[in-house]
């Protein structure tokens, strides 16, 4: 956060490596694309790309520090709502985006299984280990076993990161901001649901925590879903996928081979447990 000699404050970002495209460049294409009167980016003051003379880029935006997250920690009814109203503005209005990036050569079976593996060596390689990898390797068989018969519908290009923490509302005006544009690019049908959907369930502190705890909040985001578009997730295959795929890498990765501070090692462990569960009901009742 930087201040002029007029008082007016500022985000400064230093980018100190080059990135395939810059933050600049990405908030200037969504915004030329965006239909929306009510979602917006941040309005860059100013910004350079990185170049090996300089040794780094920058981007220098608005602050908007003042306004509130969407949600911060897990949202309450009132922040469904909430979301529920960005998410109709931003499927009907913001949507569809032309890519910038070129469209992926490969098809998603491939795409999901190049993932995995790269993730699967992270964790495998990890210091940490809070689940026997044994037993990561009987998830992966069955997981792959799905991979290799689930109908795909294709990826589409959209913001990877819609969860409370990287949108901010204006209340002033009725509209919200996105932050984290770097991370534009082509994800499955309805990650834009089940992104924030995992990033609640990650947030749960309890030590009595189940699987039926995370169905329950589940079963909750799908009913947001169905406020925004007239179909019924439970019925839809491709998103029981995207919680499978989300269970396996949070059990492998997230959770199972991540550093846990010695204050939270019991809630880890009980929603550890619980998403490992999650799992094999998932593959049970939707496969």
């Amino acid at each position: 956060r930087v201040i002029n000699q007029s008082g007016e404050h500022a985000v400064l970002k230093i980018q100190l490596r080059p990135l395939p495209f810059d933050e600049g460049f990405i908030i200037r294409h969504i915004e030329k694309e965006n239909k929306s009167t009510r979602i917006r980016l941040p309005r860059i003051i100013a910004d350079e790309a990185w170049n090996e003379a300089r040794g780094c880029g920058y981007l220098m935006m608005e602050d908007l520090s003042q306004l509130p997250h969407l949600w911060a920690a897990r949202p309450d009814e009132a922040a469904f709502a909430r979301h529920r109203d960005f998410l109709t503005e931003f499927m009907h209005h913001v949507l569809p985006i032309t890519p910038y990036l070129p469209i992926p050569q490969v098809i998603p079976r491939e795409k999901y299984r190049e993932s995995f593996d790269h993730f699967y060596a992270i964790a495998k390689a990890s210091a940490y280990r809070h689940v026997d990898f044994r037993e990561i390797d009987e998830m992966k068989e069955k997981y792959l076993d799905v991979l290799d018969v689930v109908a795909f519908e294709g990826f589409h290009f959209t913001h990877g990161h819609l969860s409370g923490h990287e949108i901010v509302e204006d209340r002033a005006t009725d509209s919200y901001i996105i932050f984290a544009n770097l991370l534009w690019s082509f994800r499955p049908t309805y990650y834009e649901l089940v992104f924030p959907l995992w990033v609640d369930l990650m947030g749960i502190c309890d030590i009595h925590v189940t699987r039926e705890d995370l169905y329950t909040r589940i079963e909750r985001w799908i009913r947001l879903w169905r406020e925004i578009e007239p179909v019924d997730l439970n019925e839809k295959q491709i998103f029981w996928f995207s919680m499978l795929e989300r269970s396996m890498m949070t059990v492998m990765l997230d959770l199972g081979s991540s550093e846990w501070k010695e204050s939270e090692v019991k809630e880890k462990q009980a929603l550890l447990i619980a998403w490992k569960e999650l799992f094999y009901w998932i593959l049970e009742e939707k496969f």
